[in-house]
């Protein structure tokens, strides 16, 4: 799953465009419309799907939740998780193991980096 870009002069998508601007499925958009992920998925007069910018946005969160191996139970309405409170705590403990691997990262980076200069400072090794 890729992080997208929503097209800014557009402000309806048919599931054709939806597909080539997220990289998901069109069974992938009717699983997260039947989850009530991204909110409802206006029609046109043929009964085609046209999705909304509001709809794409939802889709950012989604792909988002999705990269980060976060529940998209956080993402529904549907009772799982069922107040605001719940989803605030879940979403900064998340935030706060984040925030350990970014810093666990970081330390592998510089300790790398130190083994980098050493070999460069150390021609025999």
């Amino acid at each position: 799953m890729r992080l997208f870009t929503i097209p800014a002069e557009q402000t309806a998508f048919s599931t054709k465009e939806v597909v080539v601007i997220t990289g998901m499925t069109k069974d992938a958009l009717r699983y997260y419309e039947q989850q009530q992920l991204i909110g409802p998925v206006p029609r046109n007069h043929n009964n085609y799907r046209q999705y909304s910018r509001q709809n794409l946005e939802r889709l950012q969160f989604v792909a988002t939740f999705r990269q980060l191996g976060l529940d998209l139970k956080l993402l529904s309405g549907d009772g799982h998780i069922p107040n605001r409170a719940q989803r605030i705590q879940e979403l900064s403990s998340y935030r706060a193991t984040v925030k350990k691997q970014i810093a666990q990262l970081q330390a592998t980076d510089q300790f790398l980096a130190h083994k980098i200069a050493y070999f460069e400072a150390s021609p025999n090794h």
